[in-house]
């Protein structure tokens, strides 16, 4: 290997290394400022991905989701020592997992290659399937477009990573979570296509048994925008799907897993999810009962639906939801009823939403809060003059409101409004 290139791969695994004991630190001043010194293990471990480095293979490291390093240290026997996967490409661009394992005397040697599918490794996650204590292998190899393989390999024992590929199906992506509550994570893969799309569970028993159980996704459905485990207000286990509804909106399929049944809550007879709303809305938990929300609706007013395991759905609040500034506002008190918008200095650096109660018998109607989307200079100080105060910063825009009534209370405004975030990367949350 040229110098600048073993180099390259020490300060690489030294990293590694680092963020394995990072917390650890002890020893003398002189040690702490003394320059890090790697282990003759992670030393040997540097020397032997070497090898495949001068052999033509390059570093390819997982292109998303939460595990992204080219080098990652993981138990996958459930023995209490970690093994090391190197994400490589041989010189053909082929995506390639080379698994290196520790011996009696603690050196690592080079157990087996993962041969790769695809173009790269599109995301890794490492989760015990079957209850076995050891870690199975996840990976969703990156084929054209939004296609991908998921393989699932037992790693369990050495020298048979080659051969234990538990299964390899079709999907666009996949989450892990134990969504049927029996305390074995579970294998959901997702895959959209014309028009629609499926949900499938994979339930690993063991190393040669899967069973599936599928579920159907809204009819229309284009592309995926989140799915993230959450529970129902009963406390039952859920996965909530968003997808793209062909550019119209998003669409919300609720999905629940019971004695190898799988059903999704929210489907109605038309094929279809009715929750639907405009494209930059995603479920929550807006009112604080552990359960998610899902908004529903058109324009800028929008009830948020608890859904039960029984598919019922129970308005849980409503909301002003402001696309253009990126945020909303769960109603509550004065603004729940004869509730008008007037929006001020649109396509400025200083817009406002102005919002008016309407009177009634007893008081007149009147203008009772304004929230500012301030982008610009000196932002931060235009978020705190006239009495306003500070809602949230983000990078570029600090949002503020104003009170314009003592109706309302700054905890009555700080506590109920929220961020819209417009887009979502399913595998990255």
């Amino acid at each position: 290997m040229k110098p600048g290139c073993r180099r390259a791969a020490a300060l690489f695994l030294a990293a590694v290394l680092a963020l394995s004991c990072a917390g650890c630190m002890t020893g003398s001043v002189e040690e702490l400022y003394s320059l890090p010194q790697m282990s003759e293990e992670y030393v040997q471990l540097q020397e032997l991905i070497g090898q495949r480095i001068d052999e033509g293979d390059t570093y390819a490291a997982p292109t998303g989701g939460s595990n992204r390093q080219s080098v990652q240290l993981r138990d996958l026997d459930g023995d209490g020592v970690p093994e090391a996967l190197a994400f490589l490409a041989d010189k053909s661009h082929t995506p390639l997992v080379c698994i290196y394992r520790r011996n009696g005397d603690g050196d690592y040697y080079h157990d087996a290659i993962l041969p790769g599918e695809g173009s790269a490794v599109a995301r890794v996650e490492y989760a015990d399937l079957n209850g076995d204590g050891a870690a199975e292998l996840i990976i969703a190899w990156q084929g054209a477009g939004d296609l991908r393989l998921l393989s699932v390999y037992s790693l369990g024992s050495p020298d048979s990573a080659s051969q234990d590929c538990i299964f390899s199906a079709g999907c666009s992506d996949f989450v892990v979570t134990d969504l049927d509550g029996n305390g074995v994570e579970d294998l959901l893969a997702l895959q959209t296509g014309a028009g629609g799309g499926s949900l499938t569970v994979y339930d690993v028993t063991g190393s040669d048994a899967v069973s599936a159980a599928t579920a159907s996704l809204s009819a229309g459905v284009t592309s995926l925008r989140r799915a993230v485990p959450g529970t129902l207000p009963d406390g039952t286990a859920a996965l909530f799907v968003e997808s793209d509804l062909g550019g119209s909106g998003l669409v919300t399929d609720v999905f629940a897993y019971a004695g190898g049944q799988l059903e999704n809550l929210a489907m109605s007879p038309l094929g279809r999810s009715s929750l639907l709303r405009p494209d930059g809305l995603y479920a929550a938990d807006i009112n604080g009962d552990g359960a998610l929300e899902i908004p529903s609706g058109s324009g800028d007013r929008l009830t948020w639906y608890g859904l039960d395991a029984a598919g019922t759905l129970t308005p849980a609040a409503s909301s002003y939801y402001d696309d253009q500034g990126g945020w909303y506002l769960i109603l509550t008190g004065i603004l729940q009823e004869g509730l008008t918008v007037e929006r001020h200095g649109v396509g400025g650096d200083e817009p406002a939403a102005a919002f008016i109660v309407a009177g009634d018998g007893s008081a007149p109607q009147r203008t009772v809060l304004a929230i500012y989307t301030l982008t610009g200079p000196n932002r931060q100080d235009r978020a705190e003059v006239d009495g306003r105060f500070i809602l949230r910063q983000e990078e570029n825009i600090v949002f503020a409101a104003q009170l314009l009534t003592d109706e309302l209370t700054q905890e009555d405004i700080l506590n109920n409004f929220y961020i819209a975030y417009d887009q979502w990367q399913l595998g990255d949350l």
